[in-house]
């Protein structure tokens, strides 16, 4: 304590120091009471204000409509509230739609009417707006705070200073005794402190010890999964260099021949799936993305959420026709449904209803969503537990029965796709996931693998856009294959280029490349040349589902030439 402390509370300073100290609470109190005061008003004011816009807000379709009940229940809530005196809604005209008065003598008065408030009175006037539109107008009224609620609430304050001159006082005289409990709790704080560095030594080797645990857990997890991917990919290239080897023989019969290029077409494709599905664990795996009506989607899978549910689960639809289309993969977002559909059912063991809803919506930053919601009758979730649902491997289920990873790649999904993934749930009133995906207007057209017919079309000049050769040389061999002219290109900066020189038919771009990747490329030539198709290729889809392809048709790694076909096709044809 420094000496003016000690000072401060020594018997013969005692006079001077409680004078002073009164002066000061005195000043103190008449400060709070000016500033409380300022406050308070503005409070009021502000509040009157908002009550008013939120009330104009909450009747404006009653005042496009003129609709006096649905105007008048929006009033008459404002009845509970003993500080407000008037409360009207009027139409455009002036004309009054309800109106709430305590004295019961202006609720029929027109706006043009209604007399000014009076000084007792606050009186604040918002407009209804519709569409820009001004629709009428609200008018809300409230009474001054009382004399005697104000002298209460200042005597409550003087009532506070003096309580607290009598504090000063007592804890003058407390000092003493405070210093000798200070000393006893720093010499227990040291013995604590002693103790918490011996805890925390402990658990220090603790969180070591879990670490170790963690990392050999991990390594075993990685090593099992490096061993199946392994032991998968050597089956498959065993499959293709014996092919290889085959038909690299001299005198192969073509029947021969023919066998072993579909085993290596076979074997390409499983190792395709087996890529596919590592990236969607990963959450990067190749979307195949396309215009999707969710109602359309949620309609025909009606039947087999039913097979899936089973009896004691009811299931109710709510489709707004009217909601847009999104861009999704549809079997992924038919996984995803049954996977949250799966989880509801486990969560309602005797039974309950399943309700899907479709619907529009707008982000918060403006962006037009389209929102699927899937809610359950179960026991729902505590707040821990509906954190973490998103994490890999979490799971509330029995040992056996889930392996923690379908909200996961739900969450990949949405995420990949410029989506998000809402989860309200409350214990014992069920769940609701609700699976947010923007809506578009524009045309993807995905790799088309399955389509076995190569299209006869007229030779083109056609621009490839590839930084790594070996794959701009197979897409080169394919097109050349297909009757047109091609000319390679290892960067955006140089088919740029070549562009602004020469004229092309198409250009068939990578998405991910050093410098100028795919999709500035193709914004750069939709401005330079709008006329000129792009088509674009990837096998890693993160950055188009960030950015979008802005309806620039799009081609999935692995491709055939039937793939290649077909997106020629539609672009040479949509630019004709």
């Amino acid at each position: 304590m420094t000496t003016f402390g000690k000072s401060l509370f020594e018997w013969r300073n005692a006079p001077a120091t409680i004078f002073l100290i009164a002066l000061l609470i005195l000043a103190a109190c008449i400060a709070i009471i000016f500033q409380n005061e300022a406050t308070f008003r503005s409070a009021r004011d502000r509040q009157a204000l908002v009550a008013a816009q939120v009330l104009a807000g909450s009747v404006t379709a009653a005042a496009d409509f003129g609709d006096p009940v649905a105007a008048g229940e929006a009033v008459q809530a404002f009845r509970v509230n003993p500080q407000v005196r008037y409360v009207g809604v009027f139409d455009r005209k002036g004309n009054v739609l309800a109106a709430f008065d305590r004295s019961s003598r202006r609720s029929r008065l027109s706006l043009a009417q209604l007399p000014s408030a009076p000084d007792s009175d606050y009186r604040v006037s918002v407009p209804i707006t519709s569409a820009g539109q001004r629709t009428g107008t609200v008018v809300y009224e409230i009474e001054r705070e009382a004399v005697s609620r104000r002298l209460t609430r200042y005597l409550t304050i003087a009532a506070l200073a003096g309580l607290a001159a009598m504090v000063i006082v007592t804890l003058g005289l407390a000092q003493s005794a405070l210093h000798r409990a200070n000393r006893e709790l720093s010499e227990r704080a040291e013995a604590l402190g002693q103790a918490n560095e011996l805890l925390a030594e402990q658990i220090e080797e603790r969180t070591k010890a879990e670490d170790q645990l963690r990392q050999s857990q991990k390594m075993q997890a990685l090593g099992q999964l490096t061993g199946g991917i392994a032991h998968d990919f050597n089956n498959l290239l065993t499959v293709i260099q014996g092919s290889a080897d085959i038909l690299s023989r001299d005198e192969v019969a073509d029947d021969r021949r023919k066998r072993f290029a579909k085993a290596i077409l076979q074997a390409a494709d499983n190792a395709a799936v087996l890529t596919s599905q590592l990236l969607a664990f990963a959450r990067r795996q190749p979307l195949k993305p396309e215009l999707v009506d969710l109602c359309e989607l949620v309609s025909s899978m009606t039947d087999l959420l039913d097979r899936t549910m089973g009896e004691r689960i009811k299931i109710e639809t709510e489709l707004d026709r009217s909601t847009p289309p999104v861009v999704a993969d549809r079997n992924q977002l038919q996984s995803a449904i049954l996977n949250i559909g799966s989880n509801a059912r486990d969560a309602m063991p005797e039974g309950g209803t399943l309700r899907i809803a479709v619907c529009g919506a707008v982000s918060d930053s403006g962006a037009r969503t389209a929102a699927l919601s899937i809610s359950d009758s179960g026991v729902g979730m505590d707040p821990e537990t509906a954190s973490r649902i998103f994490e890999p491997f979490f799971t509330t289920k029995r040992p056996g029965r889930g392996t923690g990873l379908g909200l996961s790649q739900v969450y990949g999904f949405a995420s990949q796709s410029g989506g998000d993934v809402v989860v309200e749930s409350d214990p014992g009133r069920g769940t609701t996931v609700t699976i947010l995906l923007p809506c578009s207007e524009g045309s993807i057209i995905a790799g088309r693998d399955d389509g076995p017919e190569v299209l006869d079309q007229p030779p083109a000049e056609i621009l490839v856009v590839e930084d790594n050769e070996e794959v701009g040389q197979f897409a080169e061999t394919l097109l050349t294959e297909l009757g047109h002219s091609v000319t390679l290109a290892t960067s955006g900066e140089e088919a740029l280029d070549l562009t602004r020189k020469r004229k092309f038919d198409v250009v068939f771009s990578d998405v991910v490349m050093p410098g100028m990747g795919g999709l500035r490329l193709a914004e750069q030539l939709e401005e330079e040349k709008p006329e000129l198709p792009v088509i674009l290729a990837t096998g890693y889809s993160q950055e188009i589902a960030q950015s979008g392809s802005g309806g620039r048709p799009i081609i999935l790694k692995p491709y055939r030439l039937a793939t290649l076909s077909q997106a020629l096709a539609d672009a040479i044809g949509g630019s004709a």
